[in-house]
């Protein structure tokens, strides 16, 4: 699950491409395959497009909440019969949506230190607690997470509960503030090269 944000031509309704090939990713992104070392690497792409995981959310709709700049509605829920639920406020990076780039940046940059000043209020990334849960086998051995979810009949759980920083972490998927900063300063980046250009996503 993941935001899919594009600037786009707001009269065609087509992906802008940026005036230079750029190479930020996201929990998606396009790649180059290398055949003699099997590897793969992110492919320079011009559009201006970037994946975002939803994984990110919380710290976007804590950074928004109640700002009017960032308000949009949604369905609370789609029922089987047809019907919906009721149309209910909502914060976060999806209020970026329908705003030009040049609307955006400083939007974007709100939403940055706010993050900063609540996760690093001292200049030091906080310590926060996060729930954990391992996985083992018959054995005892730790299994991960897709194992055991395939050996249901045969796998145990165990709920733990772990200090880690807010700050930067080499796990994209990982949730931490810095983390979920960096996809902020890439938007802010396509924003300048395409101000003109009108916010998208999902």
């Amino acid at each position: 699950m993941s935001y899919d944000i594009r600037l786009k031509d707001p009269v065609t309704d087509e992906t802008l491409d940026l005036p230079v090939k750029h190479v930020m990713t996201g929990g998606t992104y396009q790649a180059d395959y290398d055949e003699q070392t099997r590897t793969f690497s992110p492919k320079p792409i011009s559009e201006a497009w970037l994946n975002v995981t939803y994984n990110y959310g919380r710290y976007y709709y804590d950074a928004t909440d109640g700002d009017p700049r960032f308000a949009h509605d949604e369905i609370s829920a789609y029922y089987a019969d047809g019907t919906t639920g009721p149309v209910k406020t909502e914060y976060g990076i999806r209020g970026i949506y329908g705003k030009t780039g040049v609307e955006s940046i400083p939007m974007l940059e709100d939403m940055i230190e706010r993050i900063k000043a609540k996760y690093k209020p001292d200049g030091e990334w906080l310590i926060t607690s996060r729930e954990r849960t391992r996985y083992g086998d018959k054995s005892g051995k730790e299994v991960d997470f897709y194992y055991a979810l395939h050996h249901r009949d045969e796998c145990s759980s165990e709920d733990y509960t772990e200090d880690i920083s807010e700050g930067p972490c080499d796990d994209y998927w990982e949730a931490t503030a810095a983390n979920a900063i960096r996809p902020l300063y890439q938007l802010i980046a396509m924003a300048k090269l395409r101000p003109d250009g009108v916010w998208d996503g999902d």
